[in-house]
């Protein structure tokens, strides 16, 4: 007997949509387990989770926000930068709005293949600074950093060999962080996704840390990174609030930042 046309339909459907979502669905399992975990645990110290499912299209990304023992809130993002070729595929990145100012601090990983002191300006021509601040103040307050900011240490040579810590002397008495943070930032618990490389910087809108991950954050990664992250505030100076004019270059800074 001849199948019937609905029931032949029913079965192509079922193939065309059924075999790449179980596909899908048994390639992600071990990445939605550790979500879940990452939510239910959020949720029990009382921080705001939410998946960027809709937002982003990438089921693995996620927001959460939470403030730390003394009040202090901050935003906690994980993203996917879509490629492996760097040797990491996922930011995980905090944000203090609250410790926002002028750019005056950088955390930098140190560049294998760069021999002299990239990213410092010491000399700039005349009314050069004033230009660019009539374009936007935060790109002002990022050169101003660049003209005026030393290099410091941390007390741990392992530390210093891999990282560069910058810093304006005016505002910021060395060290910025201590060899025990230091050690904190370099040396990750076993059962944790660790870093291929850190990042920290304060900007007009928020102070920053950054942890470029090889793979999507566990559970223990990311109360890991809380921690690290709350440790490094303790130890930063308050801002230096910028008076620049917010400009339209500026926002967009802020939107793409945030």
């Amino acid at each position: 007997m001849p199948l019937p046309p609905l029931l032949v339909f029913a079965v192509l459907l079922a193939v065309v949509w059924g075999l790449p979502f179980g596909l899908y669905a048994l390639l992600t399992r071990r990445r939605r387990r550790a979500l879940r975990q990452i939510h239910e645990a959020a949720s029990e110290r009382g921080w705001q989770f939410r998946r960027r499912w809709i937002l982003r299209g990438n089921p693995t990304e996620f927001d959460i926000r939470g403030q730390t023992p003394g009040g202090l809130p901050w935003i906690l993002s994980s993203r996917s930068t879509g490629g492996h070729d760097r040797g990491w595929s996922v930011r995980l990145g905090m944000r203090f709005a609250s410790l926002g100012g002028e750019v005056d601090l950088a955390v930098l990983p140190r560049d294998p293949q760069s021999r002299g002191p990239a990213l410092v300006i010491h000399a700039l021509p005349s009314g050069a600074l004033a230009r660019v601040a009539a374009f936007s103040g935060t790109a002002a307050s990022a050169v101003a950093f660049l003209q005026d900011a030393s290099e410091v240490t941390s007390g741990l040579p392992d530390f210093d060999a891999a990282y560069r810590i910058l810093a304006v002397p005016q505002r910021i008495a060395p060290p910025l962080l201590d060899a025990a943070l230091a050690n904190q930032i370099l040396r990750w618990p076993a059962d944790t996704i660790a870093p291929h490389s850190v990042l920290a910087w304060r900007d007009p809108f928020a102070f920053h840390l950054q942890a470029r991950l090889p793979a999507t954050p566990n559970w223990a990664t990311v109360s890991y990174f809380v921690a690290l992250a709350e440790a490094f505030v303790l130890q930063l100076p308050p801002p230096t609030i910028s008076r620049a004019p917010r400009r339209l270059v500026d926002r967009l800074i802020a939107r793409f930042l945030s």
